[in-house]
């Protein structure tokens, strides 16, 4: 495993991440300033309501101020969901065809986009909201987060080796989740008491360092010597053999990308309903209660992941670690369907905690029976798959929970129940299949002798990870090592 400096995209994930998060929390901010600005026409009542949150104040925003704000933000969520799935599906085309490098500058380049039109909004309140949309489109155009996330784990599978992968995997997304934590409270701090453009003006600097830092510091993990264009059919064609090619594993590949969609799906609709169920009777909970609540399942969520390199230590099977992961949340949902006290609310998110767990041993599951050369392209389809995840969450699931939170508010919170009781299955059944190949704690890597097509010099075996030598990529995407 290699751990020098030059080979470290954890702290970077960890900056990144933070950085998204505030510009989100910023984002839902000035896309409702701009909302209510125009349909009040009044900039003090809306600086006023934003800036101190009184209650009293933002009483006297119209309702359907509201109702506006809520479908723009729904729009928005569309357009990012579908230029997501079809960006990060047409990146993984490219992700093993050009150094990962490339791909991280060029999604931090995007947030820096994003960061520089965030800063200008800050002065003009007035702005158009049709510049949003403009603006969500240019921003995603480069990758963003999921071509991001994805180039980072497919980054962490070129030098991490067997044994150490799942760990490292473990670790990068427990990074993400102090980012998400420390850019949750920042975020919110710096829009309830700093100056209006202090988010975007931070975010932008961190982006910049970022962005230098790659670019001066992190090393390709291969150097790419020679490559060939394909045309577009080849590049549908050669995405689809991740699910299609001749290998084995095709059947856990397919079964354990499902229970990754349905786990994700169910996460982030966790958190789309969740404020919204405590903000409403018979909760009625403060805002600030709500953050408690969502920050102990954060924290718990980070420690949970950070465990995984001791559980693997302890030599507990990866199945049965995804698995308590997934009942984990499965229960922690349905106590949400009945619980009424802050108790039962609390135990409920603590049990949701372990959804960060799920991911990590999904990502380095998966890695491990895809061909070497084939990483950047299945975490670019993954991350199509969490943007398929957002579309359904946001306007599907969501849209359900609006339709049936008046007769019985916990009935979307049961619909996460059967979806994550499906990934527990699908869980299942790939271990079983798992233990009849031969492969019980699913830890060997794809070797040679598990495919029919390529020769014994085309594939990279990650134990031998060399960042010196040089890979030449042909317009069948097979790595050949010089």
């Amino acid at each position: 495993m290699i751990l020098s400096p030059r080979y470290l995209v954890e702290p970077v994930m960890l900056l990144f991440m933070f950085t998204y998060i505030m510009q989100l929390i910023y984002y839902s901010g000035i896309y409702q300033a701009d909302v209510w600005y125009d349909q009040t026409k009044n900039e003090t009542l809306v600086r006023h309501c934003l800036y101190h949150k009184a209650e009293e104040i933002c009483k006297n925003v119209s309702e359907n101020a509201t109702k506006a704000f809520s479908t723009f933000n729904m729009y928005i969520s569309i357009e990012s969901s579908l230029v997501g799935i079809v960006v990060n599906f047409l990146v993984g085309y490219f992700a093993d065809r050009v150094p990962r490098t490339t791909i991280l500058r060029v999604s931090i380049f995007s947030s820096i986009f994003s960061s520089t039109v965030l800063l200008v909004n800050s002065f003009i309140l007035q702005m158009p909201l049709y510049v949003y949309y403009i603006a969500t489109f240019i921003s995603y155009l480069g990758g963003g987060f999921g071509a991001f996330m994805g180039t980072s784990m497919a980054f962490i599978s070129d030098v991490a080796d067997k044994n150490s992968r799942t760990s490292r995997i473990a670790v990068a997304d427990g990074m993400l989740q102090l980012g998400a934590l420390f850019g949750t409270f920042v975020g919110g701090q710096l829009m309830s008491h700093a100056v209006w453009y202090s988010t975007p003006l931070l975010c932008l600097v961190i982006n910049l360092s970022l962005g230098s830092y790659v670019l001066i510091v992190i090393k390709n993990p291969q150097r790419v010597k020679k490559q060939k264009s394909g045309s577009l059919k080849e590049a549908f064609s050669q995405m689809a053999d991740v699910y299609t090619g001749p290998t084995k594993y095709r059947a856990r590949i397919i079964i354990l990308s499902a229970a990754y969609l349905l786990h994700f799906t169910a996460f982030l609709s966790y958190a789309g309903f969740f404020v919204n169920y405590l903000l409403m009777p018979p909760f009625n909970w403060p805002a600030d209660r709500i953050g408690l609540l969502s920050s102990i399942s954060s924290v718990a969520n980070f420690l949970l992941v950070m465990m995984v390199p001791l559980m693997k230590m302890a030599k507990i099977p990866e199945t049965l670690i995804a698995a308590i992961s997934c009942a984990m949340c499965c229960l922690g949902f349905g106590v949400v369907t009945v619980a009424r006290s802050f108790a039962l609310i609390t135990v409920a998110n603590l049990l949701k905690g372990g959804s960060g767990v799920a991911l990590a041993l999904y990502r380095s599951r998966l890695s491990k029976v895809v061909k070497p050369n084939q990483y950047g392209q299945l975490f670019m389809l993954l991350g199509s798959f969490e943007s398929l995840a957002t579309l359904i969450s946001s306007v599907g699931l969501y849209q359900v929970y609006l339709l049936t939170r008046k007769w019985y508010p916990g009935f979307a919170f049961t619909i996460l129940v059967v979806l994550e009781a499906l990934a527990l299955i699908l869980t299942l059944w790939d271990g079983f299949i798992a233990r009849r190949q031969g492969d019980p704690d699913h830890t060997e890597l794809l070797t040679n002798e598990q495919t029919d097509e390529q020769p014994d010099d085309q594939l990279l075996d990650a134990n031998s990870f060399n960042p010196n030598r040089e890979v030449t990529v042909e317009s069948d995407s097979l790595y050949a090592v010089n």
